[in-house]
């Protein structure tokens, strides 16, 4: 990119490496245990009561709904909220959620180039305050993202004890 985009180049940087060891838990986790719960009653809102695939889904999810609020930013729009959707039932087996969680990546990717190209001609203060929004954005992600794959990998362990 540029010197305008430093920070996110880094931000992409650490994305691209928290989807990099999020991939390697998932790939040695097991159908026989991916929609285990660790407690038998899941609350939505309690990760460490997930199952792997509802990790899984929420960080694909999560990917999701921050293209949208990139595009919002890259439109002008006022941010929608970090609403996440609920997983579908087909989504439940490792090579599925694989694909969902390369999927909404490309996606998320994709606005992010869109949007830096895009704005790199218009006002540079305007590109400044989008781009450290997007920032803030990419940074909460990874965040959850390596959490989750913290996460995964301890209940990749419990269920293999």
């Amino acid at each position: 990119m540029s010197s305008h985009t430093s920070g996110l180049d880094n931000a992409l940087e650490s994305l691209s490496r928290s989807r990099s060891d999020l991939l390697i838990a998932l790939e040695t986790a097991s159908d026989q245990y991916f929609n285990t719960s660790p407690v038998e009653e899941v609350t939505r809102d309690r990760l460490e009561y997930w199952s792997i695939c509802e990790i899984a889904w929420y960080v694909g999810a999560l990917d999701d709904v921050s293209r949208l609020q990139i595009n919002d930013i890259g439109a002008g729009r006022e941010v929608r909220p970090s609403e996440i959707s609920r997983r579908p039932e087909h989504v439940s087996n490792i090579g599925v959620m694989l694909v969902w969680v390369n999927q909404s990546r490309a996606a998320l990717s994709s606005s992010i180039s869109r949007m830096t190209k895009n704005q790199l001609q218009e006002e540079q203060l305007l590109f400044k305050e989008n781009l450290s929004r997007c920032e803030m954005i990419l940074s909460k992600i990874i965040a959850n993202e390596t959490m989750s794959t913290r996460r995964i990998l301890e209940l990749i362990e419990m269920f293999r004890s």
